[in-house]
C-alpha cells in the first residue's frame, strides 16, 4: 500500500534538452514543502448543440507534469565545488561560472538556451519520469530560520510506471546555515549596513509548456527580479530612506551568509531601487518594509548574482 511519506523527487540534468536520462538514488533532490503535479491539464466542456440538457464530455488540452518545492541555500558539500542543487538553478535560467575558490550563478542571456532536466516523480503507487524541465525560483531568508530556494517545475506528461523502491541516502546534502548574528557576514543597501529580519526575491517567470503549436518545449517567460525585506528602520542621519524612495535612487544590496571560506553564501544586486511598503512592529521595534526592484547595469544580465565561495 502506498504511503503519503514514500513521495520524493529526482532530478538530473538533460544532455540533449527535452531528451529523458536516467535517473538514481543519487539524484534525489533534499526538498520540502513538496507538490507533486503528476498530471495538470486544461478541461473544455465540448458545448455542441444536441438538444438536450446535460453535461458533456470534456475535451483535455496542454497536457504536462512537475513539481513545486524548497531546498535548503546550502553552501557546497565541499570547498570550490559548485552546491549540489547547481542544476536546479541552471534549469531556472541562470550561467554557472567558476574559478579556483568560487562558483557563481548570474542571469543567462537571453541569446542562450536554458538547460532541462529530468524529474522522476516517486509516490508509492508509481514513478512518472517527467522531460524537459525548467523552472522559476524564488528566495526567502528570515531570522532564525535556514534560508531555501522555492523551485517551481513543469515539463513533458509521461507516462507513469510501476513503483519500484530505492533506498535514498541524503548525505551528500549539506543543510545551510542559520540566519542568526553569528552566522551573518552582512547585509548592506549602499554599502550601509541594515539589520534585517527578512529578505526575499523571486524571478517574476511563469513555466508553460508547449506555448506554441509546432515548437516542444518549457518556456519561462520574461524574467523579473523584484522582492522585498523588513529592516529596523534606521534614524535619518544614518540612511534617509524616505527621500531616498522618493528620488528612485538605486544603490548596490550584499546579503551574505557564512564567515568561513568554502561555506559562504552571498547574493548581490548591483541597482536595486527600494519602494516604500509600510511600517512594521519588529518585537517593539520600529521597522520598514521595502518592496525591492533589481536593476541591470548597462552590461546587461547581471542584476542579481548568487554566489559561492
Amino acid at each position: 500500500m502506498a504511503r503519503y511519506a514514500q513521495r520524493l523527487i529526482r532530478e538530473k540534468l538533460e544532455a540533449e534538452a527535452g531528451t529523458a536520462e536516467e535517473t538514481t538514488a543519487a539524484d534525489a533532490i533534499l526538498a520540502r514543502n513538496v507538490t507533486l503535479r503528476n498530471l495538470e491539464a486544461e478541461y473544455q466542456q465540448q458545448d455542441f448543440a444536441i438538444g438536450t440538457e446535460g453535461a458533456q464530455p470534456e475535451d483535455i488540452y496542454n497536457v504536462h507534469a512537475g513539481a513545486e518545492y524548497d531546498v535548503e541555500a546550502s553552501s557546497p558539500a565541499e570547498a570550490a565545488t559548485p552546491p549540489i542543487y547547481a542544476h536546479l538553478l541552471q534549469s531556472s535560467g541562470f550561467a554557472m561560472e567558476s574559478d579556483t575558490t568560487d562558483t557563481w550563478f548570474t542571469p543567462l542571456a537571453e541569446s542562450e538556451v536554458i538547460p532541462t532536466t529530468t524529474m522522476q516523480l516517486r509516490n508509492g503507487a508509481l514513478m512518472q519520469n517527467v522531460v524537459g524541465i525548467r523552472g522559476s525560483m524564488a528566495f526567502t531568508a528570515e531570522t532564525g530560520r535556514k534560508p531555501f530556494f522555492r523551485f517551481n517545475r513543469r515539463g513533458k506528461y509521461v507516462a507513469p510506471v510501476d513503483f519500484v523502491a530505492s533506498a535514498h541516502d541524503f548525505s551528500a546534502w549539506p543543510r545551510a546555515l542559520t540566519c542568526t548574528p553569528e552566522n551573518m557576514f552582512a547585509f548592506t543597501l549602499g554599502g550601509q549596513k541594515l539589520c534585517v529580519s527578512s529578505f526575499t526575491f523571486n524571478d517574476g517567470r511563469q513555466p508553460q509548456v508547449d506555448a506554441y503549436m509546432n515548437c516542444e518545449g518549457t518556456t519561462l517567460g520574461p524574467r523579473r527580479f523584484t522582492g522585498s525585506m523588513t529592516v529596523k528602520w534606521p534614524a535619518l542621519a544614518t540612511k534617509d530612506l524616505l527621500t531616498q524612495i522618493k528620488n528612485g535612487v538605486t544603490e548596490p544590496l550584499i546579503w551574505t551568509l557564512g564567515k568561513t571560506v568554502g561555506q559562504t553564501i552571498q547574493i548581490s544586486a548591483p541597482k536595486v531601487q527600494i519602494k516604500y511598503a509600510g511600517e512594521q512592529n519588529i518585537n517593539g521595534d520600529l521597522g520598514i518594509t521595502l518592496d525591492l526592484v533589481f536593476q541591470a547595469t548597462g552590461v546587461g544580465n547581471d542584476e542579481l548574482e548568487i554566489r559561492y565561495s
